[in-house]
């Protein structure tokens, strides 16, 4: 189970909790004063500096993890192992070992130097792989662990031994910048690559087309949702689900702002048969006015692109309905004043004009007032932040209006104020400009209110207890879902600190193939028994087929995640 909050303003907090048994084969680690801990891999993690970063176990005790060495070192293992299927011993061992210690705990100069001699990019080489490294190039599981650790590391706790059913905690800080993505893949095939923002390089020529395009998608979703008129759409990478047997993960919405929709989708994008386990996906989809929205996804096969979308919406009660309220009450006073001068003269005695500024005055004090005044916080006030500012506009125009009525001439020798054609044009833009920021303010209440009204518009596919409601129909790829539920329109990203793939190349062939290698190397145990092709699972969530290896696990301690 994996909770997301918005609590903070520029952070959002992850909550894992990973139910599993630990494997009879577990590593064993005894310290200085033989206390006995198994060595338990949690998940794949990017390799950047994590935040806020605890780990528990169910009694709520802090569990230690390995230093960087011994982990790069397991990395390291992991590579050597997936090089053993091609050959358990490589023409030139030595210059083998450099590059897979070059990679894993290389220094940055050095990962990239390592990536460039695997790619045959290195300056010089003229497209051409080294002779040792050929072999491992050719290897499709060499290929996905070379790059599934090139940015990213595994993480290992030392869990006290004892009872092998247990329950980690893992909480994590993940920085937002609100920055809005487009994700970006390269065209159907075997190997699909996947960015989840499609920023180029700067200062080259298509930066500067970027840019144009980007200020274009700004105006046509970032300014709407900033306006409060279109939801504001957050995409957060969830690579735990591929872990799991069954990932529920919940997405909770900060104080002041509903959850309208949200989306779970989990998947191999490449291509393959229309029977094949690739293109098979789970989802899961939920319409409706809530607080926190839960999303459930099972069986998600290795090498899956996952993700999570929702769309939140700030609330109709508290500050929003204050807002429109003294939008309102600053634009009638306007009007007022708009009618009077047409329709009632323009001339009017000094102390008519005297009291219609302290009107002016006083209604732009007591609406400052009611506008400053908000319980928003973190997201919620970021979400109001536009709105708050045309608010304020409404609320200087009265001061405007004042300022004309002000400066405007006496009649000589008289009492009286006569409204010239420059006092009265400024009367009216006044009136206008508090009008339009009504207008849009109020159009912000009415969508909100329409979302709260319309309830639970479409319920989860795991949903069971309404028959009523019809099923959606879902695309036959994962391609294709991608497009339909829109994972592929600009939206806020949130990187996720846990690893994630970017080449899509793996199969359910490979799979076998690999499982089988792997199998051969390793010492026989009486729990590692290969899984037949017909041992298929289904389910409610339309993953039959999506990874058979999940579906009946290989032995008693499989790990599973809520």
């Amino acid at each position: 189970m994996e909770k997301v909050s918005f609590d903070q303003d520029r952070n959002v907090t992850r909550r894992l909790t990973i139910d599993f048994n630990v494997p009879d084969y577990a590593p064993l680690f005894v310290d200085k004063v033989g206390n006995r801990f198994w060595l338990v891999p949690l998940s794949l993690m990017r390799r950047r500096t994590l935040v806020n970063m605890r780990i528990t176990d169910e009694n709520d005790h802090v569990l230690p993890t390995p230093g960087i060495r011994l982990a790069q070192q397991l990395d390291e293992s992991i590579l050597v192992a997936a090089t053993a299927t091609v050959a358990p011993e490589p023409a030139e061992p030595d210059k083998v070992r450099a590059f897979t210690r070059e990679l894993v705990a290389g220094s940055r100069r050095q990962t990239k130097e390592a990536m460039e001699l695997f790619e045959g990019t290195k300056e010089g080489s003229e497209g051409e792989v080294p002779l040792h490294l050929v072999p491992l190039v050719e290897s499709p599981i060499v290929r996905a662990v070379v790059h599934l650790i090139r940015r990213n590391f595994s993480l290992y706790v030392f869990l006290p031994a004892g009872k092998r059913h247990r329950l980690i905690n893992l909480e994590f800080s993940e920085p937002t910048g609100w920055t809005r993505m487009t994700p970006c893949m390269t065209p159907d095939g075997e190997v699909r690559e996947y960015v989840h923002d499609d920023r180029p390089a700067a200062g080259t020529e298509a930066m500067r087309a970027w840019r144009v395009q980007q200020a274009r998608r700004k105006l046509s979703t970032g300014l709407p949702a900033a306006l409060g008129l279109l939801p504001t759409r957050i995409r957060v990478q969830v690579p735990g689900a591929e872990n799991a047997a069954s990932y529920h993960l919940e997405l909770t919405a900060p104080e002041g702002v509903e959850v309208v929709e949200a989306r779970l989708l989990a998947g191999r994008p490449n291509r393959g048969q229309q029977n094949d386990g690739q293109v098979r996906y789970t989802s899961d989809h939920v319409v409706g006015h809530t607080a926190t929205v839960g999303l459930h996804g099972v069986e998600v096969p290795n090498g899956s692109l996952c993700q999570a979308q929702v769309d939140f919406r700030v609330t109709s009660r508290g500050w929003l309905t204050n807002a429109v309220f003294s939008c309102g009450l600053v634009a009638v006073v306007l009007a007022s004043l708009v009618l009077k001068v047409t329709y009632g003269g323009a001339s009017w005695s000094t102390g008519q004009v005297t009291n219609i500024i302290a009107l002016l005055i006083t209604t732009s004090a007591a609406v400052g007032a009611m506008i400053a005044h908000s319980t928003f916080t973190g997201v919620a006030a970021r979400m109001v932040a536009r709105l708050r500012g045309l608010a304020a506009v409404a609320v200087a125009q009265p001061i405007v209006a004042a300022g004309a009525l002000a400066f405007a001439e006496e009649v000589d020798g008289t009492s009286t104020v006569r409204l010239d054609g420059g006092t009265r044009a400024v009367l009216w833009m006044a009136t206008c400009a508090a009008l339009v920021v009504f207008g849009l303010i109020a159009a912000a209440l009415v969508l909100s209110l329409r979302c709260e009204r319309r309830g639970h518009k479409a319920a989860s596919p795991w949903d069971m207890t309404d028959d009523d409601k019809e099923e959606e129909t879902k695309p036959k790829t994962f391609a294709a879902a991608l497009e339909k539920y829109e994972f592929d329109r600009s939206a806020i990203g949130i990187l996720s600190a846990e690893g994630w793939h970017e080449r899509y190349e793996w199969t359910d062939d490979k799979q076998d193939a690999v499982v089988k290698a792997l199998e051969d190397l390793a010492p026989k145990s009486r729990w590692v028994t290969s899984t037949p092709a017909s041992d298929r699972q289904d389910s409610v969530g339309d993953v039959g087929d999506a990874c058979h290896h999940r579906a009946f696990p290989r032995q008693p301690s499989a790990m599973r995640r809520g």
